[in-house]
Formats: C-alpha cells, sequence, structure tokens
C-alpha cells in the first residue's frame, strides 16, 4: 500500500458522524452482553455442582465457543460494519502506522 492509498483509505472513514457513533455503541454493547452472558453461563455451571450433567456440559461447550467469537470476532466486525474499513488492513506494516 502506498502513501496516496493509505491516506485515501483513512480519509473514507468517517469517524464522527452521529449515526456511527449510536451504531458503534450499540454493537459494543452487544459485544459486552455476549462475553457477559457467556462468562455468566460458564460460571454458573463451574461453581454449582448440580448443574454438572451432561447436557449441561455441552451447554457449556457451546459458550465457550460464543465467548471466544465475541472476543475474537466481533470487535473486528463490528469496526468493519460501522467504519467500512478493515480493521485487518490497519495491522499490516504499511506506510499508515505514522498517520494512525
Amino acid at each position: 500500500m502506498n502513501e496516496s492509498e493509505c491516506a485515501a483509505l483513512l480519509e473514507s472513514a468517517d469517524w464522527h458522524s452521529p449515526r456511527l457513533i449510536v451504531v458503534f455503541v450499540i454493537l459494543g454493547v452487544v459485544n459486552v452482553m455476549v462475553i457477559l452472558g457467556n462468562l455468566l453461563v460458564i460460571a454458573a455451571v463451574y461453581i454449582s455442582s448440580k448443574l454438572r450433567t451432561v447436557t449441561n456440559l455441552f451447554i457449556v461447550s457451546l459458550a465457550v465457543a460464543d465467548l471466544l467469537v465475541g472476543v475474537a470476532v466481533l470487535p473486528f466486525s463490528s469496526t468493519l460494519e460501522v467504519s467500512k474499513v478493515s480493521p485487518i488492513t490497519f495491522l499490516k506494516p504499511t506506510n499508515c502506522e505514522n498517520k494512525l
């Protein structure tokens, strides 16, 4: 990525529109709810011995998978949805590093 492509990419993102901020906050709240909800399910089964059944262990495995999605995927996909600029672009070593 050269300097002009980097500048065009940074200018294409509208970071200050009210709609963008509202959508980003809503997606952030959903992400936090996903993480906390799945942590509560895992903690409930871990703490209570009565909940340690085969069915609930299956539910815990689903909660762990959903927790990983909430931690590893949702922040990136929400950033892509809001800004239309992939956050992976900024992780690559390019000329954009000094412009952020």
